[in-house]
C-alpha cells in the first residue's frame, strides 16, 4: 500500500456506454500492484476518489479503470470530459481484495462496474493457468451495460474451464438470456455453495443482500471475498 502521489497521463478515454467510461492511465514511473487493488484518483490532491483497477498488471504498465457517471457530481462531470493527453494524479495502489490460494471451484459475481476488479482477478487466475472450474456471473440493468460482453464470450470460448453467465435485471426487451438479480441466478444454479470460493463486487446493497443469501446457502464465510 502506498500513500505517495503519482502523476498520470491519460492515454485513452473511451465511452463504453453513455454513462460508463474506460480510462487507460500511464504513470510517470512504473507502479507495482496486484489484481484486486484500487487507486485514489483525482485532478489534484484536494479531492481523490476510489476506483478499482480493472485488469491484472499489464505488460504496457498502463492502469485501467471503468467508471460510472454520477449526474449529481460536478467532479464526475469534469472527469467525463477528460481526453487523451490530459493529466490526473493518483494515490496508491491500495489493497481491496485478492485471490486466495485454493483449489476450490471459483465463482465471480459482478454487479455493474463491479465487473472491474472481478475481471482483474479473473485475468490473474487465467494467467496462473488455474485448472479448477471458474464461473463468472455479471449482472447489469440492460444489455448495453454489459460493456465487455464480447470480451467475456471470447474468453469463455478460449478457456474450457471458464463459464460466463450474464444476467439482465431491468431492460430485458430483446434479451434472450438470464434475467433477474445476478446473485439470485448464482443460487438458482447452485442451491448449495459448499465447496466454492466466491468473489463479489457491486453496489453496496447488492453485496449485503448477496452475502446473507450466500452464507445461508452454506458458503463458508472464509470462502467469501467482497
Amino acid at each position: 500500500m502506498s500513500d505517495a502521489i503519482h502523476p498520470l497521463k491519460v492515454v485513452q478515454s473511451n465511452h463504453l456506454t453513455q454513462q460508463i467510461i474506460q480510462l487507460l492511465l500511464q504513470p510517470e514511473k512504473p507502479i507495482k500492484y496486484q489484481a484486486g487493488d484500487y487507486i485514489m484518483l483525482g485532478f489534484d490532491t484536494t479531492e481523490l476518489k476510489p476506483f478499482s483497477i480493472a485488469a491484472a498488471p499489464r505488460e504496457d504498465g498502463l492502469l485501467e479503470c471503468h467508471i460510472r457517471n454520477q449526474l449529481d457530481s460536478d467532479w464526475m462531470q469534469k472527469l467525463f470530459t477528460i481526453q487523451a493527453g490530459d493529466h490526473l494524479v493518483m494515490q496508491g495502489p491500495k489493497p481491496q481484495m485478492q485471490l486466495q490460494t485454493s483449489s476450490a471451484p471459483v465463482i465471480f459475481v459482478a454487479g455493474g462496474t463491479g465487473f472491474a476488479p472481478m475481471k482483474a482477478l479473473l485475468d490473474e487466475l487465467l494467467r496462473q493457468e488455474a485448472p479448477q472450474p471458474i464461473e463468472f456471473y455479471w449482472g447489469a440493468r440492460s444489455p448495453e451495460e454489459l460493456y465487455a460482453n464480447q470480451t467475456m464470450l471470447d474468453l469463455s470460448s478460449k478457456y474450457e474451464n471458464l463459464n460466463y453467465i450474464p444476467v439482465i435485471s431491468d431492460d430485458t426487451h430483446d434479451w434472450n438470456g438470464n434475467t433477474g438479480f445476478v446473485h439470485q441466478q448464482v443460487l438458482k444454479d447452485h442451491p448449495s455453495l459448499t465447496g466454492f470460493m466466491v468473489y463479489l463486487c457491486g453496489p453496496w446493497d447488492m453485496t449485503q443482500t448477496a452475502k446473507q443469501d450466500f452464507l445461508s446457502a452454506d458458503l463458508p464465510e472464509n470462502h467469501f471475498i467482497a
